[in-house]
């Protein structure tokens, strides 16, 4: 039998008490109902009623009301006028309501829906409504002349306002017909149908479209569509109408399993109206497959586009960079008791510029490395380094034209024996090695002529590495730091070897730097290696907080002596070093503060007596929505234009986002080439976050080549929780702004 409880007063007198104070009802047993009310008539009858400061407890439902009738043999419910009802974690408020608590099942007019979902993209929950609300189940509506919001109650800046409106939270799914949202009081977009997720789950329906201005493409849109095919796969469909060019279509498919993962992407234009109808598409693969129980992985990247102006076309900044050589490549290693094996299959696409024209890198098919480590007697270290490379190139930068290559074949073996030596004071590591090297070449374009086009190479290779580590209590503005003292002397021995016969495959210049002074060879590649009789010394110095281990500071100073000449180069034109002494290095970066970071390196030419190369890093981010940074570079000896003309380089890079008011963030950027005299990206916008949505208003500018700029403008509306309308800028504000945060997402008061 249900549970009747009234209030002292009620009990008494059972008249209406007006002034009478409210007492909880108490829990009752599970699955039945307790009723509390200032007046109760037909207690222990089929019918009661209740008025006066109603409230019914029933589990986890909850209704309060002005007045209440309860059926106790069906278990039903009608109130009025005024009703607050509460069942799980939703909040429901109406005139009327008609409930059957036994089914979770009943209808509510004039009526709003409120759901609690913390953390959501920081909106505090959904919210919905409309003229009848029907409840078919504990977690299922249906909604008539409805409307459905993620802004906080009190406030209706944006709705997306529907015939009729199905919200499934079981299975995270609203469904709206006849719909159109809805933005302080103007509607912007209006669909027969839509569907939107309800939490932060994948699922299938429309995404929100985009719309981009700029860029020499007209008036873009696209209509993404995502399909959530399993949890561990997915897709995502996107047409795209670009007004000066026609129509793409684009898509993506991601997959993930336990032992492989991988994604698909790619898009074709088959009829471009600025290239002639031409047939346009570009396309990425990768897959990634581990087989554990046989200690292998394998897989492969390709990437391609149908031309050379693909990414400038319809590419932003990055993308025209990235896209400079497409890598095409399969691999597979394996980690046997005998070392790893890595077998490897690799080929570039050079995306071409007609003005500036760039050598192909050279194909490998295949390359094969083997590296093996064991531990010897007495503390010896032996290493086992094997590789075998098939090269192959069809063409060259010749005088700005393209012609024939050198292909070949080359074999390399290094051993080599090292005794790492270590205390905690410091480290002395002696190592001696012997890099071979053979070489088979195509006869018809060995690099002598009637040479048989065979070449081999073999150096010893000896050195010591050798460091002490001091340390000693410091305070920096009354934090308790420990300084550190490491000097450090690197001496390597590599003897002379004429190397003018040899082909370049994959060597080049490694760039100055100060972990550089500590390689065996100052060429990347395997084709050439530097003749060595040197001695490199450098110290740091470090403080490092004593509380949490950071490094607060770190200073670098060092410099490379060289007791012979250089002998060895890259071709004839490499110019050889006549100087005994590098240039002098030095390195000083670290976490400042809480707040602020430096990273910043300097190159000084003492035979000229100025600095070579230097660059200066700032950046400072006090918390989420502030972050500002500079950047400043500097080489002495450059290409200027990309051009065979040489000079200084200087360039400045300032980015940053800002509160400027309340819920107001300025972001920009600049990018300046002080020798080409123009801006190689300009970027400026301001966001807007008012708690429910955000809007961004974004202008860029910048360098597709080096006499072609474009310039695009980003306007979106993001409503939270729903998706965003316009173009979006997030991907572009990411990559020009280091530390930039969605302001959606930006924690704390608005």
């Amino acid at each position: 039998m249900p549970l009747f409880r009234l209030t002292p007063i009620a009990a008494a007198l059972v008249v209406y008490c007006a002034h009478a104070d409210p007492v909880e009802p108490a829990d009752p047993v599970a699955g039945q109902i307790a009723v509390e009310a200032d007046h109760m008539s037909g207690v222990g009858s089929e019918r009661v009623r209740a008025e006066g400061r109603v409230v019914a407890v029933r589990d986890d439902e909850r209704v309060e009301s002005d007045w209440l009738e309860y059926y106790q043999t069906r278990q039903h419910v009608r109130a009025g006028d005024r009703v607050h009802m509460t069942r799980g974690p939703d909040d429901l408020t109406g005139e009327a309501l008609d409930y059957s608590m036994e089914a979770s099942q009943g209808t509510l007019e004039n009526a709003d829906v409120y759901r609690n979902q913390p953390g959501r993209r920081g909106a505090p929950g959904y919210r919905a409504g409309g003229a009848l609300v029907r409840m078919t189940g504990k977690d299922t509506y249906e909604i008539s002349q409805s409307r459905f919001t993620t802004c906080e109650p009190g406030r209706d800046d944006w709705y997306v306002r529907a015939r009729e409106m199905d919200l499934d939270y079981a299975s995270n799914l609203g469904v709206a017909r006849g719909a159109w949202v809805e933005f302080k009081g103007v509607p912007l977009l209006y669909t027969p149908w839509i569907d939107f997720p309800l939490q932060e789950r994948r699922k299938s329906g429309l995404l929100a479209p985009t719309f981009k201005l700029g860029g020499g493409n007209g008036i873009e849109f696209a209509q993404p569509y995502y399909l959530n095919l399993a949890p561990n796969y997915d897709a995502t469909v996107i047409p795209r109408v670009l007004s000066r060019r026609g129509l793409m279509l684009g898509g993506e498919f991601r997959y993930l399993m336990p032992d492989y993962n991988g994604q698909m992407a790619g898009e074709v234009m088959p009829d471009d109206r600025k290239r002639n109808g031409d047939t346009r598409f570009a396309y990425t693969l990768s897959h990634l497959q581990q087989a554990s129980n046989l200690n292998m992985a394998f897989g492969y990247n390709i990437r391609y586009a149908s031309d050379n102006d693909y990414f400038r076309d319809f590419g932003d900044r990055r993308a025209i960079a990235d896209g400079a050589n497409l890598l095409r490549e399969g691999w597979a290693n394996w980690h046997s008791p005998f070392g790893f094996f890595t077998v490897k299959a690799q080929r570039y696409k050079t995306m071409q510029d007609s003005k500036a024209l760039v050598d192909e890198p050279y194909a490998r098919l295949p390359q094969l490395t083997w590296n093996y480590g064991i531990g010897l007697p007495a503390g010896v270290e032996a290493n086992f380094y094997a590789e075998y490379n098939q090269f192959s190139h069809g063409q060259q930068v010749v005088n700005g034209g393209l012609s024939a290559r050198q292909d070949g074949k080359r074999l390399t073996f290094y051993p080599s024996l090292s005794l790492p030596l270590q205390a905690s004071y410091g480290f002395i590591t002696p190592k001696v090695g012997l890099h071979y090297t053979e070489y088979w070449l195509s006869a018809q374009n060995a690099p002598v002529q009637g040479e048989t086009g065979n070449y081999s190479r073999a150096l010893p290779v000896a050195s010591v590495d050798a460091g002490l580590v001091f340390e000693r209590d410091s305070n920096w503005f009354g934090q308790s730091l420990t300084q550190t003292l490491e000097p450090r002397l690197y001496y390597l021995y590599i003897p002379y070897r004429d190397q003018s016969r040899l082909p370049n495959f994959d060597s080049a210049r490694y760039d100055t730097s100060f972990a550089q002074l500590f390689n065996e060879n100052h060429y990347a590649g395997g084709d050439r290696i530097n003749n060595a009789n040197q001695l490199t010394a450098a110290i740091t110095s470090r403080f490092i907080d004593n509380d949490n281990g950071i490094e607060r500071l770190r200073v670098s100073l060092g410099q490379r002596m060289y007791f012979d000449e250089q002998r060895v180069t890259l071709d004839a034109n490499d110019i050889r070093r006549t100087k005994t002494l590098s240039d002098f290095l030095a390195s000083v970066s670290g976490q400042l503060t809480r707040d602020a970071w430096m990273d910043t390196n300097y190159q000084y030419n003492r035979e000229l007596g100025k600095a070579e190369r230097y660059n200066l890093g700032l950046r400072y981010n006090p918390a989420p929505g502030k972050t500002l940074s500079l950047r400043w570079r500097y080489e002495r000896d450059t290409e200027v234009a990309g051009a065979a003309l040489r000079g200084p380089s200087r360039q400045i890079d300032i980015a940053g986002q800002w509160p400027i008011a309340r819920k107001w963030y300025v972001v920009g950027r600049q990018n300046y080439s002080f020798t080409g005299k123009q801006s190689l990206e300009t970027l400026l916008g301001v966001e807007y976050n008012d708690g429910c949505w955000a809007v961004r208003l974004v202008g860029q500018r910048y360098q597709k080549d080096l006499n072609t700029s474009t310039t695009a403008f980003y306007l979106q509306l993001e409503l939270n929780g729903l998706g965003g309308i316009g173009s979006n800028p997030l991907q572009t504000l990411r990559q020009s702004i280091p530390g930039y945060s969605k302001i959606n997402d930006v924690p704390g008061k608005l």
